[in-house]
């Protein structure tokens, strides 16, 4: 059935794509002129109908963000509520805010309308892992709520999903560790004989990716050509970065991109893992290594620990990790992938 004028429209896409249907919806440019801005992108076309459907319903009780303001990121919410807000905050609580706006970096180039609460809740878990106290952890959630919260207002979004972030029910920071050199040879043994999951928690240890940063690759981030994996975030030096693949982790990664989900990481069904269902997994394989207080943060303390005692250089062990040096220049040159990959050959 035909649709009415001005409720959008899904159009095929010419091409091998993984979603090849995309939503278009309506807007006016500023001569008046009637256009069309695409909205989203889907796998089927009943998805991609479902989402329009989805939009026109919100669109119809004002809680559906107009088409000029769709595209705006995390970022640039958090630029417009900081510029009033600074303005009557002094230095000490400015400072407060930046240190907790940089917690949410990860998802900075985000369109906050593709910010999940997977996302969101990620980032918390995270800082838990990673031993922050419980009052760091306060006022990261405190800093999503206000950049939610302006967002909200201004109709840029139309769910508050910071609303649903859990806080850890402790106090006390989790333990930070490592695991030994024959837990991880337990967990390669795991990993072979299928071990639910274990297959994930060893790129992990090969690689040093957060497992945020893991659970947002896609095929497009494996060059199998340089045997490579590109990705990361956080900072300026973890964006983007290069981690050559470990021989013990090739097949991993080859199996995984034979499931031909969007995401290398991915459900049976080939869909997203969300975090906390990550975390669930996880939980089962530290039990399997007799580590139950371990969490998915131990797996970059283990590649950063056995780079340092296996003698590898400095410089690479920091490009490996994403973390920032003087010393770090921008890209990669030929003879930069190649200590990067001697230093990962180091790990036997």
């Amino acid at each position: 059935m035909r649709r009415a004028n001005g409720t959008g429209t899904v159009v095929k896409l010419t091409g091998e794509r993984r979603r090849p249907y995309m939503v278009k919806i309506p807007y006016r440019d500023k001569y008046g002129r009637v256009k069309q801005k695409p909205l989203s992108y889907h796998a089927k076309a009943a998805e991609a109908q479902a989402a329009l459907d989805e939009y026109n319903a919100n669109k119809a009780q004002g809680i559906a963000p107009p088409p000029d303001k769709l595209g705006i990121t995390v970022e640039q919410v958090y630029a417009l509520w900081s510029e009033r807000k600074y303005a009557k905050a002094g230095a000490s609580l400015q400072n407060s805010y930046k240190a907790a706006w940089n917690h949410l970096r990860p998802i900075a180039n985000k369109k906050i309308r593709d910010v999940t609460i997977d996302h969101l809740q990620a980032i918390i878990d995270e800082r838990e892992d990673a031993g922050a106290s419980k009052s760091t952890i306060s006022n990261v959630k405190m800093m999503m709520s206000a950049i939610y919260s302006y967002a909200m207002m201004r109709d840029i979004i139309g769910k508050d999903y910071s609303a649903y972030v859990e806080l850890p029910t402790v106090g006390a920071k989790h333990k930070k560790g490592a695991f030994s050199e024959t837990q991880v040879k337990k967990l390669e043994k795991m990993a072979a004989d299928g071990f639910p999951w274990a297959d994930t928690a060893l790129i992990l240890c090969y690689t040093g990716f957060r497992i945020s940063e893991l659970l947002e690759l896609t095929p497009f981030n494996y060059d199998a050509k340089a045997q490579t994996l590109t990705g990361g975030m956080k900072t300026k030096a973890g964006k983007n970065r290069v981690v050559p693949i470990h021989p013990v982790i090739l097949p991993i990664i080859i199996r995984r991109l034979e499931q031909r989900g969007d995401y290398i990481i991915c459900e049976s069904s080939g869909a997203r893992v969300p975090w906390n269902k990550y975390r669930a997994y996880f939980s089962t394989i530290a039990e399997g290594l007799g580590m139950p207080e371990a969490t998915p943060h131990w797996c970059r303390h283990t590649f950063a620990t056995r780079l340092h005692a296996a003698g590898a250089d400095e410089l690479a062990t920091k490009r490996l990790l994403g973390h920032a040096n003087k010393d770090v220049t921008e890209g990669y040159t030929h003879t930069d992938l190649e200590q990067l990959k001697a230093a990962i050959l180091l790990l036997a």
